[in-house]
């Protein structure tokens, strides 16, 4: 039987410049959506479990405020969950700057993300001597943000995510 390779779908919106300035909202799933950011814990005196970072997770947390670059690129909110990370990502046009769009793209700083983490995850792996496995899946899911209800409904998703995980979409 000959198999023919999966044809991944395009999730980036033809025609559009997303190395223009405004914002997006991005998810980035971990690999397979294995819950590997989170452990969780008992923490309180009613047996409900208390999520805390792993250690990867502290990593994930850590390398957001790596993204900002020369002003241009703002992480004005995020969520690092159990198998996803948000980011509410805003590419800002510098003073006194003539261009009609940023020097870096959306891809590229996902890319710059996921990079960011696995290569600082695969250190901890190396110390000690632990295989690292794959961190991300492929690719990511972007919204472009039209206005500014939908910047703040975006906001409110990030805000309350966390403490509605059981309800959320990437849950299993």
């Amino acid at each position: 039987m000959n198999k023919q390779p999966k044809i991944r779908k395009n999730l980036r919106l033809k025609e559009f410049d997303y190395s223009s300035y405004g914002s997006y909202f991005v998810t980035i799933c971990t690999y397979h959506r294995k819950q590997t950011l989170w452990n969780f814990r008992s923490g309180d005196p009613c047996g409900r479990l208390k999520p805390t970072y792993s250690e990867l997770g502290r990593i994930a947390l850590g390398a957001i405020s790596d993204l900002t670059n020369g002003g241009e690129i703002e992480i004005a909110n995020y969520a690092v969950m159990p198998n996803h990370v948000h980011l509410l990502i805003n590419f800002f046009n510098p003073p006194n700057d003539s261009r009609k769009g940023c020097h870096y793209n959306l891809s590229q700083t996902v890319s710059k993300y996921k990079s960011l983490v696995s290569n600082r995850w695969l250190a901890v792996c190396k110390a000690k001597n632990i295989y690292m496995g794959k961190i991300w899946q492929r690719s990511f899911y972007d919204h472009i943000i039209r206005d500014e209800r939908d910047y703040n409904e975006i906001w409110q998703y990030i805000e309350n995510n966390p403490v509605k995980w059981e309800a959320d979409k990437y849950y299993y």
